[in-house]
């Protein structure tokens, strides 16, 4: 189990930096850093994330990153580097994965024998369930420590019980202090009362297990009272265990409010009404047979009294009421519908598929039904059948009710299933009455043999194995992508409490903060808004404030924000949050967020379930088209509105405006078999439709109903405009289309489109040739169409800062438009792109415009005064030019200064034809500039046209070519 859940390590370190699956080990990285440099504290406070407002650890630097803290420290003899820590954190995965075969051996052996441990180890060891996932080198998540926790209170519970069944101790021998008598059924419960409460300091809502434990000792108590036996041998082992829980767990209360999510009186109430529900019940039990009373009708004493204090609570306290019948509804409600929030989560959506249960866990699970049945068959027909039994199979009830609600709790299936399985496996053995010393006869070899391999024969050969998952570990492409475009984050941008006042910064990373709901930011701190999954990442890698994280905080605020259907709109969210002297300065973007691809990657899908401007779905920005050949394959064609927010004219456009092209998506409604009315292609014609001119395109949508104009790729249906206080400054250097999952649905997309495509000849491809690897097989699409496809480079993450932006002023022939142009050059990839804005000019024959971007004075104003050390910058100075073919055409220069808002002083220009046509700028009067580029070439003014087409700058006279038709 260690060696194949380990073996992939060296996949993790690249170019010596430690990176980790997922979200949650990040920050748990960080907490256990807090932990090796304040031991043995936790962190109480973080303002590193969540800006502006700061956040409490919650589960988060939990009894998990003390340990692990603690190991870092042995390692490093005392003062263990950053890089230690992070190894330390690395392998822990695998090494609680593997310790959690003891416990589970243990389990089973209690439950089968000796045959029944190794029945429940080795199906443990050879499950490809999301334990084995969560156990994986580099998944540094709470989730394996909750595993292994849980199952090793399973136990605990397990061997109180049977030492209270076997002393029966009763309520006398505590009057009478009969230590001797009483020590080992009190000792055990203690114990496993500490082992839970190990459980609960490591993740709060395990919660979980204390109702699972409420109800199996509800039913066993009832059980055994009514078929004529005492349950206060029980019910005393109940009531310590879960007092002792109750006790521990003051010692860690951090709120006195009810939440789950943290160290609350939740866990420290529910475990005390635990306990004394059993001493109750046990008190109950002898008042009943004290007055001769029918035992049957005990439970329904104690039914009567739940309803009555169910009737009580609701009525008192309705909120309180409320939050436990939602909390019991998202855990093991599986019939009910999730939020549109928790479905935004991968780990909290339901199991829509439950075949997957059986692809992990095999015919093994049936085995578990199986088990699970003999034991309620025996719970029946003897008196003297264990409580053991009977709270694994409690145990398994609600683990696979919570499994089908949320795909988290898969993560503890494979415990009860091996523990359910040893059973079934226990009872082939008795019925054979196999035993090595009396020798062993064909049948009872053949039947063994065949038992085993049932069990384990699926679980090897059942894709995906054991063995494959374990192969194939890595942290993918995003955290190292990330990382990238962070790391310059980090380089190029000020520390915080530094932006905009230059010097060092005054948060300290590590720091220890006093608990409290809102931080009060200083002068130069700042957030770095982008989507919650990317939170805990930009804390770690960036060093830097996120306004959202994993903890779903700050969800809403980054939803609005992407979402905006206009800068103004865009900037009022962040205004809202923002403090006087702290502001979010940076917006971090890759292709996942504007991509519509759920299961590409794409998580374009998840912020109309938290934006809250305005109802909003996922259909008023994208829809589906399917293949009427083959309706498994389907293209997601645009609405206007998914162009226009901003997370996509960030990414796809940098900010520039963006003028619709003459493409019209087409399709048809069709019937399926089922009688369900689809979107499907058109018969005999691709989805995507090129058109000579936007007007013949617009005439073809307005007699066709089953039609757009725009709305696959980066082409929007109508003219999206520039933004004005948001400039790209940095990037990843990996592509995009480095990625398998991107590329597919990119294929696909110019498929429907009919673009030309072709998988590559020797693996490589040619010149002007867009390479787009998936699997094993390279495929190449041809540049043109890869720019349709995406407006701009698409480089994984994206780094963009909000800008006060410089001001343009002029003359122009009145009532006609200005065009402003700019070639930019991103130094971090080579790519070029031109950013583009327009504005009126009025009836006085004036015109102001704010462009976010510079064209000198980099140098000026960078770290060290407090700003960004930018890595794109133009290329050109600005072209602006009037709508009347040749009337006029002239450059200016923006500098830094005022795009930053140092230099209040606008940048003039006259387009009336009276001036020289060169640049008029009030901070560079040099005329017209030469600018050498980063790679050596010069280029003379050269920028785009309004069409996209580059001019040179040469003349008033500026040459307007048509616009190409579509290919």
């Amino acid at each position: 189990m260690l060696w194949n859940r380990a073996r992939n390590y060296a996949s993790y370190i690249v170019d010596g930096e430690v990176l980790f699956s997922g979200t949650d080990p990040w920050y748990h990285y960080r907490s256990t850093m807090y932990v090796v440099r304040n031991w043995p504290a936790t962190m109480p406070f973080d303002p590193w994330t969540y800006f502006p407002y700061g956040n409490r650890s919650g589960q988060f630097g939990t009894l998990m990153d003390q340990v692990f803290g603690t190991i870092a420290i042995v390692v490093g003899l005392g003062d263990p580097s950053a890089h230690t820590v992070a190894m330390v954190a690395l392998f822990a995965p695998p090494v609680m994965g593997a310790l959690a075969a003891i416990p589970t051996y243990y389990v089973g052996r209690r439950l089968a024998g000796r045959i029944g441990g190794v029945t429940a180890a080795g199906i443990l060891a050879l499950s490809a369930g999301l334990f084995l996932q969560r156990s994986l080198v580099g998944v540094y998540d709470h989730q394996v420590a909750e595993g292994l926790l849980q199952v090793t209170s399973v136990l605990a519970v397990m061997v109180a019980l049977s030492v209270g069944e076997r002393d029966k101790p009763v309520y006398e021998q505590f009057l009478d202090r009969d230590v001797p008598a009483l020590r080992a059924t009190v000792g055990y419960s203690m114990l496993a009362g500490l082992a839970i409460s190990l459980y609960l300091w490591t993740w709060p809502p395990a919660v979980l297990l204390l109702g699972i434990l409420g109800t199996f000792f509800l039913l066993w108590l009832t059980i055994e009272f009514v078929r004529g036996k005492s349950p206060e041998h029980t019910a005393i082992v109940g009531a310590v265990t879960m007092g002792t829980v109750a006790v521990l767990q003051l010692a860690v209360l951090q709120r006195l409010t009810i939440s789950a999510t943290d160290h609350t009186l939740l866990q420290v109430l529910l475990a005390a009404a635990v306990a004394l529900g059993c001493a109750f019940m046990a008190w109950l039990a002898r008042f009943v047979e004290a007055n001769d009373y029918d035992r049957n009708f005990y439970p329904l004493i104690v039914g009567g009294i739940l309803a009555t204090l169910a009737v009580v609570t609701a009525v008192l306290t309705p909120d309180l009421f409320s939050y436990f019948v939602d909390q019991v509804l998202r855990v093991v409600g599986f019939t009910q519908s999730p939020s549109a929030t928790q479905t935004s989560v991968g780990e909290a959506t339901p199991l829509r598929d439950p075949g997957r249960l059986y692809q992990y866990h095999g015919l093994a699970l049936f085995a578990a039904i199986l088990g699970a049945v003999l034991v309620l068959f025996n719970q029946v027909f003897d008196r003297e059948a264990s409580a053991e039994r009977f709270l694994v199979v409690v145990w398994f009830a609600f683990i696979l009710a919570a499994s089908f609600t949320q795909i988290r709790f898969g993560v503890y299936l494979v415990f009860p299933v091996a523990a359910l399985s040893a059973v079934a496996v226990g009872y082939v053995v008795r019925w054979t009455d196999f035993s090595f010393d009396e020798g062993v006869a064909a049948y009872e070899v053949i039947t063994i043999a065949s038992v085993v391999l049932i069990l384990f024969g699926t679980l090897v050969l059942v894709s995906p194995t054991a063995m494959a998952v374990g192969s194939t570990a890595g942290p993918g492409q995003e955290p190292d992508a990330w990382s990238e475009s962070l790391d310059w984050l980090q380089e190029n941008s000020p520390e915080e409490g530094a932006y905009g006042t230059g010097g060092n910064g005054s948060l300290e990373y590590y720091g220890t903060y006093a608990d409290r709901q809102d931080y009060d930011y200083s002068e130069g701190e700042y957030g770095v808004m982008s989507w919650w999954d990317y939170g805990h990442i930009i804390t770690v890698q960036g060093e830097r404030v996120p306004n959202a994280n994993p903890f779903q905080q700050g969800s809403r605020t980054a939803a609005n924000f992407l979402l905006a259907p206009n800068e103004t709109q865009a900037n009022d969210v962040l205004e809202t949050i923002d403090e006087d002297d702290a502001k979010t300065r940076y917006v971090a973007v890759d292709w996942k967020m504007a991509n519509t691809y759920g299961q590409g990657g794409g998580k374009f899908f998840a912020p109309p379930r938290f934006y809250d401007v305005s109802n909003v779905s996922s259909s008023d920005y994208y829809r589906t088209v399917r293949s009427r050949q083959d309706p498994r394959r389907y293209m997601n064609y645009r609405t206007q509105a998914y162009y226009e927010s901003m997370v996509v004219r960030l990414y796809e456009y940098h900010g520039s405006a963006k003028e619709p092209q003459p493409y019209v998506v087409d399709w048809e409604q069709a019937q399926t078999r089922s009688g369900q009315t689809i979107r499907a292609s058109p018969q005999g014609s691709s989805v995507v439709r090129p058109f000579p001119t936007m007007e013949a395109a617009r005439n073809y949508t307005e007699s066709d109903a089953t039609s757009q104009v725009g709305g696959f790729g980066a082409q929007p249906g109508e003219r999206v405009p520039a933004l004005e206080h948001y400039r790209y400054v940095g990037s990843s250097e990996t592509s995009a289309y480095s990625s398998g999952a991107h590329n597919q649905f990119q294929l696909i997309e110019s498929a429907f489109a009919g673009l030309p495509s072709q998988r590559a000849t020797g693996g490589t491809c040619g010149a002007n040739q867009t390479s787009m690897p998936i699997g094993n097989q390279t495929y190449c699409m041809p540049d043109g169409a890869a720019s349709i496809m995406d407006h701009t480079e698409p480089t994984w993450t994206k780094i963009f800062e909000r800008v006060p932006g410089g001001t343009i002023e002029g003359t122009a022939p009145a009532d006609s438009t200005v065009y402003a142009s700019v070639q930019m050059r991103n130094n971090v990839t080579g790519e070029t792109f031109v950013y583009r804005q327009r504005a009126e000019v009025g009836s006085d024959g004036t015109f102001e415009m704010t462009v976010p971007y510079s064209t000198t004075g980099y140098d000026e104003w960078g770290v060290e005064e407090g700003y960004t050390d930018v890595s794109v910058r133009a290329q050109t100075p600005y072209l602006l030019q009037v709508t009347e073919n040749g009337s006029g055409a002239a450059t200016t220069q923006v500098t830094e200064g005022q795009v930053l808002g140092e230099d209040t002083a606008p940048a003039t220009v006259d387009l009336t034809g009276s001036g020289s046509g060169n640049e008029t700028s009030a901070n560079d009067t040099s005329g017209t500039e030469t600018t050498t580029g980063t790679d050596g070439s010069a280029t003379d003014g050269t920028s785009g046209g309004t069409d996209g087409t580059a001019t040179n700058d040469t003349s008033n006279a500026v040459e307007r070519p048509a616009v190409e038709p579509a290919p």
